[in-house]
């Protein structure tokens, strides 16, 4: 709260300090606020604030001020005789910015350039974060090269990289470098082209320098001519070192690297749309050591998507080996199974959407798992802006088994809502009833 609290004084007394020279000041920013309570967990709430200052001075430059705050949250104890919590800083989280474009002298190219808490993406692979705080410059260029570079320091330590990308004889090229403090220097290489009609190749080579680790990944997809169906075959290889894990990488879920430590794979499909059917056949091969053999998995599988109507249907089967060094591998089969339609008019001044989802595995109905989703919108008398919509999922990975949530949002702006979501962790259950509010400015 403190950093808070000095952060918008800041703003604040450099926005009435500014000379004469300054022709415009723009502010804006967004605060959104919320309490609730909750059944199981008691009452609370969260505050997040979005301040931006934009200040236009002779000369054209544009300078902008941004602070953000996410995450301030507070609680209510009433088994503490009614105690409020202070503000819980552990996942709190504050950027705070200054950004500029233009020249660097009269008459220079024009380049974006910010200082303070940065965001940094220049490949999933080595450097996507937000950890970062320094100054970054963007959209520079020397002749057909845009250039990009950053300076700055997370965790005690000194952060700085810079990326190079360009088009030659109709490639793509991308090239990226980031040291963090002495010992680690991350970069990445990479190259996209079309080098004939219908034909797409794309190839990445990155590395670590303090593990000596890498990953590689390679791609391609050809659009088959002369045949009667139009039919797309693809084929790909990845490969990534157990000890690849540059500090900075995106973390996200679904990022590229995740799950990938020590895999190697060779990927194949063809996929072709015939009479109102989307048909797809793949196959995939993989180990898991780190010694670049593929010979602990393989998989083939098919997948057929249509629609009738307004209703999308799809179906698949895999199946998949294990353990293929012994003299049993093990088999699974996986079939799925899809139905559901997207937001649509059911009745005048009603909307829905739907979708339910099998997956059976090795045919036995008794595993079988189910998911189920429903939302309803209605804009009908004293019921305009009413939200409902469920979820039931009977084998539940790392999201909850079932979810319910219903929202009014009222004319006056608050947003009134009833959320009930049910883990296999009871310690993440949510029961609770909520108000909020959102103003921007």
């Amino acid at each position: 709260m403190k950093k808070l609290a000095v952060v918008l004084a800041a703003v604040m007394v450099a926005a009435l300090a500014l000379p004469v020279s300054a022709a415009t000041i723009d502010l804006g920013g967004k605060l959104t606020s919320e309490v609730y309570h909750d059944f199981v967990q008691g009452a609370g709430g969260s505050t997040a604030l979005e301040l931006s200052a934009g200040i236009g001075l002779i000369g054209k430059q544009n300078v902008r001020g941004v602070v953000k705050v996410s995450g301030m949250k507070w609680s209510l104890d009433l088994a503490e005789n009614g105690q409020i919590g202070l503000p819980n800083t552990e996942n709190m989280s504050i950027t705070a910015y200054l950004e500029t474009v233009g020249p660097y002298w009269t008459g220079g190219p024009s380049v974006a350039t910010r200082i303070g808490d940065l965001e940094l993406a220049y490949s999933p692979f080595i450097l996507k974060t937000k950890a970062v705080d320094g100054i970054s410059v963007s959209g520079a260029a020397v002749g057909p090269i845009g250039i990009e570079g950053f300076y700055g320091w997370s965790g005690g330590q000194a952060v700085r990289g810079a990326l190079a990308k360009t088009e030659f004889a109709g490639v793509g090229l991308d090239g990226a470098l980031v040291k963090v403090g002495n010992a680690e220097a991350d970069y990445m290489a990479h190259a996209a082209a079309v080098p004939m009609p219908g034909l797409a190749i794309e190839a990445l080579y990155a590395a670590q320098s303090n593990t000596n680790a890498a990953a590689m990944r390679a791609a391609a997809a050809y659009k088959i001519p002369f045949l009667p169906l139009p039919v797309t075959a693809s084929a790909g290889y990845r490969r990534t070192g157990e000890a690849f894990a540059p500090t900075f990488r995106s973390t996200e879920k679904g990022n590229p690297l995740e799950g990938q430590a020590g895999v190697a794979a060779i990927t194949a499909g063809l996929d072709t749309s015939v009479a109102g059917f989307d048909i797809a056949v793949d196959g995939e091969i993989l180990g898991r050591n780190n010694d670049g053999k593929l010979d602990d998995e393989r998989s083939i599988g098919a997948a057929v998507g249509t629609r009738i109507g307004w209703v999308d249907v799809a179906a698949g089967h895999k199946i998949s080996q294990e353990d293929l060094t012994t003299e049993d591998p093990s088999t699974t089969n996986t079939t799925t199974l899809g139905v559901g339609f997207a937001e649509r008019p059911i009745l005048p001044n009603l909307v829905m959407s739907a979708s339910y989802n099998a997956t059976i595995t090795n045919f036995s109905l008794s595993g079988m798992r189910h998911v189920a989703k429903a939302a309803v919108g209605t804009d009908i008398g004293a019921f305009r802006g009413v939200s409902i919509s469920g979820m039931i999922d009977t084998v539940p990975e790392d999201g909850p088994g079932r979810q319910l949530g219903v929202e009014y949002g009222a004319p006056c702006g608050v947003k009134l809502g009833y959320a009930y979501d049910d883990y296999a962790n009871n310690a993440k259950d949510a029961n609770r009833i909520y108000a909020g509010l959102e103003v921007s400015f």
